[in-house]
């Protein structure tokens, strides 16, 4: 009887394995058809600008993007291509970041503008498959889409095929379910971009442009999923390129204790920035950062200073990895 027992149970637990499995591997390749943004790309020196700015400034695409066998000079400030290939190697496996110069069989040439601007406001690809959320601004504005697209366009177009990504069976899991659905704005983002130096400036430079939250936030690391109290600062940014430490992004709430925001005027904020990279090898892209406008870097303080403050010191901003 108890053999009866056990092998029944084998089996049911075969099953279930077996019933995963077959779940997981259904759902690697989910289409969605999500809406092309109406949007076209520009020709307008003035739209390519703002793209510049956006992309190489505030957003820093080139921390990610950018080429690597130049990153000295990426940190340095210069604009290097953004051919890709920079890699993650995390629980759900190695991913790669991808050429998003104009070239039409390696880059984003081959892609239409909406195509583009889907995949960064709603994170679905032109194949129709969920990207994973590693570029979380899906709240740019139409203006800023637009520039954005027109200054990628604009880019001269580099042949570098980046390899596809490598899931691990962690990351086949957590694609199948966690990531299963791509993300989405949530709210319509605006048709303009606010200016000046305002808390509604701020709120849209930091929220949906910078991603000042995407660093300065503890996240899980096998699932991506933000598990800190927002702004708060994390403990164990890794970084490929400096496997000898960790870096933990410090809170930059107005705590008067242990937030940053709490021990610095606004004058002193600003020129914090125009200072730059202080900490050599800091992950924190100063090189673009130090270029912001004086308003912008105003509102995104002003912005800050809004924010529920945060009672949590994360530590020396780098230490050695054990």
């Amino acid at each position: 009887m108890f053999r009866k027992i056990l092998l029944g149970l084998v089996v049911v637990v075969l099953l279930a394995v077996a019933a995963g499995a077959l779940y997981v591997a259904s759902r690697q390749n989910l289409k969605f058809d999500a809406p092309f943004p109406e949007i076209a790309a520009s020709a307008d020196s003035a739209v390519i600008a703002r793209g510049h700015y956006v992309v190489r400034n505030v957003a820093n695409c080139a921390q990610c993007h950018g080429d690597t066998t130049r990153h000295a000079d990426a940190l340095a400030g210069a604009d290097v291509p953004l051919s890709g290939g920079y890699t993650w190697e995390i629980p759900p496996g190695k991913i790669y970041a991808r050429n998003i110069t104009p070239d039409a069989e390696t880059g984003i040439g081959g892609f239409s503008d909406g195509a583009i601007a889907r995949a960064l406001r709603h994170g679905v690809g032109s194949d129709g498959r969920a990207l994973l959320p590693f570029m979380e601004m899906q709240g740019l504005s139409d203006e800023d889409l637009v520039a954005v697209v027109s200054y990628l366009r604009a880019q001269p177009a580099v042949h570098n095929l980046v390899p596809a990504h490598q899931y691990s069976l962690l990351g086949k899991v957590v694609k199948a379910t966690i990531l299963a659905n791509p993300v989405g704005p949530e709210s319509t983002p605006p048709k303009t971009s606010p200016s000046g130096a305002t808390v509604e400036s701020g709120r849209y430079l930091v929220e949906s442009v910078g991603l000042c939250w995407a660093c300065h936030t503890e996240r899980d690391m096998k699932t991506g999923a933000l598990v800190g109290p927002r702004f708060g600062g994390a403990r164990e940014y890794l970084e490929p390129s400096d496997p000898g430490h960790v870096w933990a992004p410090p809170n930059i709430t107005s705590d008067p204790t242990t937030g940053r925001l709490g021990q610095m005027s606004e004058d002193e904020f600003v020129d914090r920035f125009r200072a730059g990279r202080l900490l050599p090898g800091t992950p924190m892209p100063w090189q673009g950062l130090q270029r912001m406008s004086e308003d912008d870097l105003r509102a995104m303080y002003r912005y800050l200073r809004t924010v529920p403050a945060v009672t949590r010191d994360v530590g020396p901003p780098v230490r050695a990895a054990k």
